[in-house]
């Protein structure tokens, strides 16, 4: 739950390639945003699976056959990913790995990152960014944004969207501590029900 922005979408040109990632490289560096650049073999098959830890936790684990960075922008938003298969379409380790078997999509993907808990500011540079790649490197780039920011260019708009959906996230969180709270209460009241039938059969006794 929360405002995120959605986008897919194929590299103009491949052999662009290590350009778009030596200039968002050096925009992440400049913001100082953590950032992760892959440079794999475009013509070895993906290999890449989804592996279980222990506490839950899911590792990749394999050749993702990918070329791209990712980044995270606000230590509260998702991680913006910028990989391309060799089919030049943008996707992320994750999403090759579900579908490794079938080997690399050739049409494009939707990635959504979610920016709700990172606020407007980070939102809007998210879409300045994706605009600027988009007349660069990205020319089919396609976004959703449930903001509304790409399709406005409204701050107002999309902090009035963003502040709705916190309101919704703060009621919802409300309700369920009263339901945990009534839980509780209903729970207490059977126990002491079942103390006084188990009192009640000891006195017949």
């Amino acid at each position: 739950m929360g405002v995120s922005i959605h986008y897919r979408g194929t590299l103009t040109d491949k052999r662009a390639i290590h350009q778009i990632i030596e200039e968002v490289e050096d925009i992440a560096r400049t913001m100082h945003w953590p950032f992760r650049v892959l440079d794999e073999d475009w013509g070895q098959a993906p290999t890449v699976e989804v592996e279980s830890q222990e506490g839950g936790i899911l590792s990749l684990d394999g050749h993702a056959g990918l070329k791209g960075i990712s980044f995270q922008p606000h230590p509260r938003c998702e991680t913006v990913f910028l990989f391309f298969n060799a089919s030049c379409v943008i996707t992320s380790p994750i999403h090759v790995a579900l579908s490794a078997e079938e080997g690399y999509p050739a049409s494009a993907q939707w990635l959504a990152v979610k920016t709700q808990f990172a606020g407007p500011d980070t939102h809007v540079v998210l879409v300045k960014l994706l605009r600027y790649l988009q007349g660069k490197y990205l020319h089919d780039l396609e976004v959703s944004d449930e903001g509304g920011y790409w399709e406005t260019s409204d701050f107002d708009q999309l902090t009035a969207n963003m502040n709705q959906v916190n309101e919704a996230i703060e009621q919802l969180t409300q309700d369920l501590q009263e339901r945990r709270q009534d839980s509780d209460i209903v729970t207490k009241i059977e126990q002491l029900l079942k103390e006084l039938k188990d009192r009640e059969r000891g006195g017949e006794e």
